[in-house]
Parts: structure tokens; sequence; C-alpha cells
């Protein structure tokens, strides 16, 4: 065979390695996608019905009242936003940073977090997971969170 062969046969070989990896990553990140719009939608119902998911009220019985439940299932919605944002490609670290530092400035904000983010720092599945979890604890810490909530370390009732 000659060289043009081989390097032809080569090029066709990579080429179409390149695109299913293309095409496995855009699987993937569809599947994100709908699995992320299929918890908006469950969010959605529990924000405007905090009665029919107090999870965080049942988790954190002694942390949360039933009038927060709403306000935590809001931010708790805001937290997923990022984490999938990131994921996809969507979001940057830097956009992250920025919005991890406006959202500590809320009680609300800071204390959701406070309350999870062990877990979820435990349930990272890949790179932008840590990065979403380090991003957040440095905005947390910044704001003071260690200090305001010295018992977060507390485990909840069960997994949120």
């Amino acid at each position: 065979m000659s060289r043009s062969i081989l390097a032809l046969a080569a090029t066709i070989a990579a080429a179409t390695t390149v695109r299913t990896i293309q095409q496995h990553r855009q699987h993937r990140q569809l599947l994100e996608l709908e699995i992320h719009k299929a918890h908006g939608r469950m969010l959605q119902v529990a924000t405007t019905h905090p009665d029919l998911d107090p999870i965080w009220v049942r988790n954190y019985p002694e942390h949360v009242k039933q009038e927060e439940s709403g306000a935590l299932l809001m931010c708790q919605w805001w937290l997923e936003f990022w984490r999938t944002g990131l994921n996809l490609g969507v979001h940057t670290p830097n956009v992250l940073r920025e919005n991890a530092t406006s959202f500590m400035t809320d009680p609300t904000g800071l204390k959701a977090w406070a309350l999870t983010r062990h877990r979820r720092a435990g349930q990272s599945r890949n790179r932008r997971d840590r990065i979403h979890v380090g991003l957040l604890n440095a905005a947390y810490e910044e704001a003071g969170g260690p200090g305001q909530y010295p018992d977060s370390e507390l485990k909840p009732a069960s997994a949120l």
C-alpha cells in the first residue's frame, strides 16, 4: 500500500473517532439537560406548594421551619441551575464565582449552602461538580458562613 492510502485511512479513522466522541458528549449533555428540566419542574411545584414536599423540614428539623421550605427550595433550584450550567459549559467558573458571592449575601442562600455543602461535596460526580462546590464553599466562607452556622456539620435525618 502506498503511504498516501495509509495516511488517508488514518485521517478517516481519526475523524470517525472524533465524531463519535462528539456525538457521545452531545448525547450526555442532552440527557443532563433533560434531567435538569425534570428537576426544575419538580422544584417549581414544590416551591409553589412547599407543603407537598417538606423535604427541608423533614431532613433538617432542628434547623428549618415550615415557612422556610419554599425559599430553601428556590435556593436549591439556583444551586442546581449553576451546577448544571457549569457541567454543560454554559456557565464559566468566573460567572459562577460572581453569582456565588451574591448568593451568599442572602441569609437563606447562606443557610441552604450551610446545610447541604458537605453532602454536595460527597456527591460530586466530576471535575466540574467539584469546581461548583469549591466556588460556593469559598463564597460561603467569605460571607462568614462557618461562623454563622457552626453546627452545619450535623448530619440531616435523611438524604436531601
